[in-house]
């Protein structure tokens, strides 16, 4: 008797190993965050048999005060009739889509509140720090939990949407494609550098700007994950998307934009870093490549000052400024390079 019952709790346990819900203990209650007299105040909700967390919080949270807690001076600065459309978690993200009613007109401080109730109802619910926020599947922002979000200045996108560039830049750091410290809110090189690595890796239109598809892949979008699996660093060159990456045991640290060789001048294959050159003087071309490390025959990855969305060089992969230096300095003499 005493063993039937080992084996099971043993099933048991295994049958919850890697299940989000077993991570920790399924709360009763979520605080649900309305604003009185421009300050953010929690309310507590019972969480209904059936329902996750996170979507209890945000429907709850459309619905607005009760009209008791209204008569203490409870409101909101989300609008009657928004809905939550869905609500999950990717990686240390929230992705919570809401109806377009979210972007109801309003004045920018009030904007900035309803993000703020967002972001302080998700905050509570587990180890995600940063939630996503979008209408009908388009990127609209990214907020970091337990901060006050951006100011809002929209940039309207295709049939209307909006998006703030401060929200994309965030949302393209969490996926590996831009540096924290280049969430400027500013739409400048380095991040048409990260959306054409973007539009790459996804299969989209390569030209570097916010698209109505970027807007919306950019809400659904996991990291990229390498096609390669072993322990330790390597290189992944990816000539058809126009994508490098570097990975640190089978985890993607960083996906670059690159063009590769003209008519596949750029042969697949694996090989491995040769040498490394500061500046390399290339004899044939007469020009001069920063940051070049060599992997096979005189073909090195390096940086180039044009890095078109296609296929261009004379066998080279060539870097933006500012990527070619990241990846030398990742990369050491035996560092296995793999060109797909």
């Amino acid at each position: 008797m005493t063993r039937r019952v080992l084996l099971l709790g043993l099933v048991l346990a295994v049958g919850f190993v890697g299940s989000r819900a077993s991570a920790a203990p399924r709360p009763d209650t979520v605080r649900v965050v309305f604003v009185r007299q421009g300050r953010l105040v929690h309310v507590e909700r019972v969480v209904r048999p059936g329902l996750a967390p996170e979507v209890e919080a945000l429907r709850d949270l459309v619905k607005g005060p009760t009209r008791a807690e209204r008569a203490t001076g409870l409101r909101s600065a989300l609008r009657e009739g928004v809905h939550l459309q869905s609500v999950r978690a990717e990686g240390d993200v929230w992705l919570a889509r809401f109806s377009r009613s979210l972007l109801a007109p309003a004045t920018t401080s009030t904007m900035e509140r309803r993000f703020a109730q967002i972001g302080a109802t998700l905050a509570p619910l587990g180890p995600e720090r940063y939630a996503a926020i979008g209408t009908e599947g388009r990127l609209v922002t990214t907020v970091r939990l337990g901060t006050w979000p951006s100011a809002w200045r929209p940039q309207i996108g295709e049939h209307g949407y909006p998006f703030v560039v401060r929200g994309v830049q965030l949302r393209l750091w969490t996926l590996g494609y831009l540096d924290r410290s280049s969430v400027t809110g500013t739409l400048d090189y380095v991040t048409e550098e990260a959306l054409l690595a973007f539009q790459g890796w996804e299969g989209l239109s390569r030209i570097g700007t916010m698209t109505g598809e970027t807007q919306v892949a950019l809400f659904r979008a996991s990291r990229p994950e390498s096609f390669t699996h072993r322990p330790g660093r390597r290189v992944e060159i990816h000539r058809d998307r126009g994508v490098l990456l570097l990975v640190q045991d089978n985890q993607v640290v960083r996906a670059v934009h690159t063009s590769t060789g003209i008519f596949g001048r750029t042969p697949a294959g694996t090989f491995h870093v040769y040498r490394k050159e500061l500046i390399s003087w290339s004899v044939p071309f007469h020009v001069w490549m920063p940051y070049a490390a060599y992997f096979v025959g005189g073909i090195a990855m390096h940086q180039y000052s044009d890095v078109p969305a296609y296929p261009a060089s004379h066998g080279c992969v060539r870097l933006p400024t500012g990527e070619a230096n990241r990846v030398y300095a990742f990369v050491d003499v035996g560092t296995p390079v793999f060109v797909f």
